[in-house]
């Protein structure tokens, strides 16, 4: 038995508590704040050098509780608003798309992007950054840009 009452794993060593963990990350109006700047330049940037590009929102912001969290309810992520371009990015374009969202995320901490689908016409891309959050960029019969935060405490209950 541990004197000072930390809970042991059964392999031993300490179980990190969720929420000092969850008070470690920004809030999850911070990370959403950041993610929005990112979806804003990421947009800017592919319509400047691809475009035009008509991007409209396709999906307001959302919100749900963290599995990964299960014993502190008031741990939050959130689907930010989605973006969408009606059409395809030609498969020439494709390249240099993912060259553009490949740099901005990773100035945002975003790590290296994992390709999901990469046929003629139909291309996906994903990653993910420390805390969980992942983002989506994709072109099939439109172009759509979407980010998940990872889980995080509101401002108010990090106190």
């Amino acid at each position: 038995m541990i004197s000072s009452g930390t809970p042991v794993r059964p392999e031993g060593g300490a179980v990190e508590d969720p929420r000092k963990l969850l008070r470690l990350r920004p809030s999850i109006e911070e990370i959403s704040a950041q993610y929005g700047q990112l979806q804003q330049r990421l947009r800017d940037r592919l319509d400047h050098e691809l475009g035009p590009l008509s991007w409209v929102k396709s999906e307001p912001l959302s919100r749900a509780g963290c599995d990964e969290f299960p014993d502190v309810p008031e741990a939050e992520a959130w689907v930010l608003e989605s973006w969408q371009v009606p059409d395809n990015l030609p498969d020439a374009s494709w390249p240099r798309a993912v060259d553009i969202v490949r740099a901005l995320t990773r100035e945002y901490g975003f790590g290296e992007p994992e390709i999901i689908v990469d046929r003629s016409g139909d291309h996906e891309i994903t990653a993910n950054d420390e805390y969980g959050a992942v983002y989506r960029f994709s072109t099939a019969a439109r172009t759509v840009l979407s980010i998940t935060t990872g889980c995080h405490l509101r401002a108010a209950a990090k106190g």
